[in-house]
């Protein structure tokens, strides 16, 4: 990563008042914060993995849950068990503390995942800033914190959110082979934990490997150093497996031969090869996401052999050859972004010398805004569906015996229903189709509504008095616009009272 520094054609006197390293520093403390109140207010899950395979799993373990209700990953022993183990410390020491309840407990999950999350950026921040200067150095420490779906994915205690971590402290550890005695030995632990945490990022860990070998042209021996620590770690992930389970189960292994033959009883939604770079655009919010594409676009033409397009190029050919897709199979390769960004801007800048710097202002204030609408919303609403706002009116007002309805299909009733870990205690739910009006709403003390939906009760005898939503209306207008309106409307709680009548 040694060479000329590089500015770029950014015009931001304000900046270079502060020194890069003071900046640093300013923009880290900032970071903290948002990801601390990103934390704090992203309840819930991204995905159904995100808590079924994690939390749940981990309830298992504490005997919170009965094994009928896990996933069917459980059976299959298809899923690592650090992650599941972390929440079990997690929650042992929070019971310590006199802390039970299940919003708290899954906080402080997110809560370290951020902290993790910073400490790796950070360090990667420090080791591939140095051919920046002035402006364009600060621009990346900015990107690197807060390109706007980062803070987000970066709480997440996800398999995608921690082996995201463990990749980009691999890929530091690499780049500071000059200074870092160890430096393979580092890489290779952190590899052995991505690959545990999510088995496919072992195509971006061979990758990495093979850019060492092929471009830097590293000792042979650092290569086996590598491989003999990943190989450590995943050893121990499978004695960790045998702990967790009750049994020998190679997890990672049962996943891989999954993905490979496939098992004819699991079926998956199918999509085309080319569905990644439409998403991209269109999830990473438009003008960002179009940006994001050129950028890879000019690495992969001008710059074939820098790290970025060996760890991202063979991932996303595999994974669009794969027909079961979703974009959080992409999220290992996020934190990377912000630097992809920019070695393209180093590339196509020089060419850009003849345009006029207005246009590169009004281009720059449209992502600006772009991104910080998208930080306006990942630092303030819920994750998911945002049930979590209804559980915990819920467990704040609700009362053993209570039932709660819910005018949902029941296909999709698990996208709005709570699982047994938000659950209010003592209390029983019912699943009603939207269009069909409860039996007798009089056993009814709470009902889930969907918008545009009718209300299920048509009795005047009984009234419904809203309580929570799963979105705020600003939220709401946001997250239409970024689905192109496309994404599940949001849900409202409702207490049923007395009518007027």
């Amino acid at each position: 990563m040694n060479g000329r520094a590089f500015r770029g054609p950014f015009a931001f006197p304000h900046l270079r008042a502060v020194s890069s390293s003071r900046f640093h520093r300013i923009a880290f403390a900032a970071a903290v914060v948002a990801y601390l109140i990103t934390a704090w207010n992203s309840t819930g899950y991204h995905s159904a993995d995100e808590h079924f395979q994690v939390i749940a799993f981990a309830q298992w373990k504490l005997g919170e849950l009965p094994q009928e209700h896990l996933a069917w990953e459980f059976a299959a022993g298809i899923r690592s068990s650090l992650q599941p183990w972390v929440a079990v410390a997690v929650f042992k020491a929070a019971a310590l503390v006199g802390i039970h309840d299940p919003f708290t407990r899954a906080f402080l999950l997110r809560l370290l995942t951020a902290l993790l999350a910073l400490a790796a950026i950070r360090r990667f921040v420090r080791t591939v800033m140095e051919p920046y200067s002035g402006p364009s150095q600060k621009a990346f420490i900015l990107l690197s914190y807060g390109l706007w779906f980062i803070p987000f994915l970066s709480v997440r205690f996800s398999s995608e959110g921690w082996s995201a971590i463990f990749l980009l402290h691999m890929l530091t550890s690499m780049l500071s082979s000059e200074r870092t005695r160890h430096w393979a030995l580092q890489a290779g632990l952190f590899a052995g934990l991505a690959m545990l945490c999510r088995p496919p990022t072992g195509l971006i860990v061979l990758s990495l490997i093979a850019w060492s070998l092929t471009i830097r042209r590293d000792p042979l021996k650092n290569t086996g150093i590598i491989l003999g620590a990943s190989a450590v770690v995943l050893l121990c992930g499978l004695l960790l497996d045998g702990a967790f389970y009750g049994s020998f189960t190679p997890a990672t292994w049962n996943y891989v031969k999954l993905g490979l033959v496939g098992d004819p009883l699991i079926q998956f939604d199918q999509l085309p090869w080319w569905y990644y770079p439409p998403w991209i655009v269109k999830y990473a919010i438009p003008p960002i996401g179009a940006l994001i594409l050129l950028a890879f676009a000019v690495l992969l033409w001008k710059r074939p052999s820098h790290p970025i397009v060996w760890c991202a190029l063979p991932y996303l050919i595999v994974h669009s050859f794969i027909a079961h897709k979703e974009l959080r199979f992409l999220y290992p390769l996020a934190p990377l972004v912000p630097w992809m960004l920019m070695e393209a801007w180093k590339v196509i800048a020089p060419s850009l010398t003849p345009v006029p710097k207005i246009f590169i202002h009004i281009a720059a204030l449209l992502l600006t805004v772009a991104n910080g609408l998208g930080l306006s919303v990942v630092l303030t609403e819920p994750a998911g569906e945002g049930r979590v706002r209804i559980a915990e009116e819920l467990h704040r007002i609700a009362r053993p015996g209570d039932r709660i309805g819910y005018a949902v299909d029941l296909p999709t009733a698990w996208r709005i229903t709570l699982p047994a870990f938000y659950h209010p205690a003592g209390t029983s739910e019912e699943v009603v189709p939207p269009h069909v009006p409860f039996d007798h709403p009089e056993r009814l003390d709470f009902i889930v509504v969907q918008d545009g939906h009718p209300m299920p009760i048509a009795d005047p005898d009984h009234a419904l008095k809203e309580l929570a939503r799963t979105s705020t209306a600003w939220g709401t207008r946001l997250m239409r616009w970024y689905t192109w309106d496309e994404g599940q409307k949001p849900w409202t709680l409702y207490r049923v009272e007395p009518g007027t009548h």
